[in-house]
């Protein structure tokens, strides 16, 4: 009983790699018109799997602006090793940093509704304050609302250790009320959960070249991409641990081959002191690199994402510099919900017009627990079998337009589809969680889980005239609430 967004938003890429940040906006509803790349290598991987997108391959600074499709938000990491711990960290000094400031220029002058900045931590690094506050503070010229925070995809069912800064804003009139998502889960995804049904074999790349038979393509079939970089191990390894155990979520994926994390198969790393590690010299053989698939898996794209390249040494690249199109996914769904809301507002009624009698029910639910079933499966239902509190279909002629939810002295607008109530019995209902006790109900859906206020107030609840202590539901209209 999922309901689809009302409207299909239209999305620019910027930065699009291979496209991790565009499908998670796509599994979330979105609709990624147009992306644009600089690396021609991604875009072999880019247009097989988001073949509905305008791929433009190219310098971003090279672009005329009226080229871009008009839409309603942008999307993109700029590239960040300039402010990565692990590079050089030379910020605007490095041609790649002047990037972020091209970014915002393309915002400012394309004014979408609102826009994503993915970036790495070390952009909060406190050498690089002045230069952060500066983007905001041009993003807040330009005309947006913004909100940023530092995200661990290991707490959204992701299985790996990975903080990133997220940047979202909003144009400032549209007064949109956005939140990140929260953490979805409290023990993290090991990697025994990730990638542990993988056992076969893979197919071992020692100088970067692929140049496989169709007997080897026909084997790796089932896990496609499953090749591994096997030359040796650089200094990188010897400062750190790089091997995680099967019950561990795994280090971050990064861009370079040669940094890419142990398979947990491998056996553990020696400690000899900080920043001295090394492999077990008797069991050198059993070591390796985690594959290409394997790295996708973690990074949460599907085993149908098909990843083109002619050196493994692009394909680790694409994945480690993608975001994890899963947590995408979560932040394009609270955009969404966002947006939705702002569209509701915009159909609200106003004082003196005559929408103002639209119809609400008004609706009573129990506790906490239950309002979030209700939220969760976007339905709210009324008994329909005579008893106190029943309605019939033929009460609902007129068809309620909103839904008054409340508890006690708390009240929630909330907006439904406009479409005859649906018969049920309680089995349904009792399938998605709901405790009953009647035996027919009538459902009403809603067409977002997200409350909207139609009064401009602090205080929502101490202004509407609904009957507190009613707990079987009745219906009334805007104006008389």
């Amino acid at each position: 009983m999922q309901i689809m967004p009302k409207n299909l938003y239209k999305i620019a890429s910027f930065f699009s790699g291979c496209g991790g940040l565009d499908l998670g906006f796509e599994q979330a509803g979105f609709q990624v018109i147009w992306a644009n790349e600089f690396e021609t290598h991604c875009r072999a991987t880019y247009t097989r799997n988001l073949p509905n997108t305008e791929f433009v391959l190219g310098d971003l600074c090279t672009i005329d602006p009226d080229t871009i499709p008009v839409c309603d938000g942008f999307i993109g990491g700029p590239p960040c090793q300039s402010w990565s711990i692990g590079g050089k960290q030379n910020g605007l000094e490095d041609q790649r940093g002047q990037l972020f400031l091209k970014y915002i220029e393309l915002i400012n002058d394309k004014k979408p509704k609102f826009f994503v900045i993915e970036n790495v931590k070390g952009i909060l690094d406190d050498k690089f304050k002045k230069v952060f506050d500066d983007f905001l503070d041009r993003l807040d010229k330009a005309g947006y609302d913004v909100q940023w925070a530092l995200l661990d995809a290991v707490n959204f069912r992701i299985p790996q250790n990975r903080e990133r800064v997220f940047l979202v804003g909003f144009r400032k009139e549209l007064n949109a009320s956005f939140t990140f998502p929260a953490p979805t889960n409290t023990k993290p995804i090991t990697l025994e959960q990730a990638i542990g049904d993988i056992i076969e074999e893979p197919f071992h790349f020692s100088n970067g070249e692929i140049n496989k038979t169709e007997e080897d393509t026909e084997k790796n079939n089932r896990y496609p991409n499953h090749d591994v970089y096997t030359s040796r191990y650089g200094s990188f390894y010897y400062r750190g641990n790089r091997r995680r155990g099967w019950q561990q979520p795994s280090f971050t994926i990064n861009a370079t081959a040669d940094f890419v994390p142990l398979h947990p198969s491998s056996p553990k790393m020696m400690f000899y002191g900080h920043e001295k590690w090394d492999f077990q010299k008797n069991r050198l053989d059993e070591y390796r690199r985690l594959s290409v698939r394997e790295c996708a898996r973690i990074q949460t794209f599907p085993d149908d994402f098909i990843f083109e390249y002619d050196n493994i040494k692009d394909a680790y690249k694409m994945i480690g510099n993608a975001v994890p199109p899963h947590l995408g996914k979560l932040i394009a769904k609270s955009i969404m919900a966002a947006l939705n809301c702002m569209d509701v507002a915009a159909n609200i009624p106003k004082n003196g017009e005559e929408s103002i009698s639209a119809p609400v029910l008004v609706g009573y639910y129990k506790g906490d627990f239950h309002k979030q079933l209700i939220l969760n499966n976007k339905l709210y239902y009324v008994r329909s079998d005579g008893r106190k509190g029943s309605m019939f279909k033929e009460d609902c002629s007129i068809v309620p337009k909103y839904l008054s939810l409340h508890n006690k002295n708390q009240t929630e607008m909330y907006e439904l589809e406009e479409e005859e109530p649906i018969l049920t019995d309680a089995s349904f209902l009792k399938t998605l969680g709901f405790k009953t006790s009647g035996e027919t109900y009538l459902c009403f859906r809603l067409k977002s889980a997200k409350p909207f206020s139609i009064i401009n107030s602090e205080s929502m609840n101490n202004r509407l005239n609904y009957e507190q202590e009613k707990t079987y539901p009745y219906f009334t209209t805007i104006d008389k609430l």
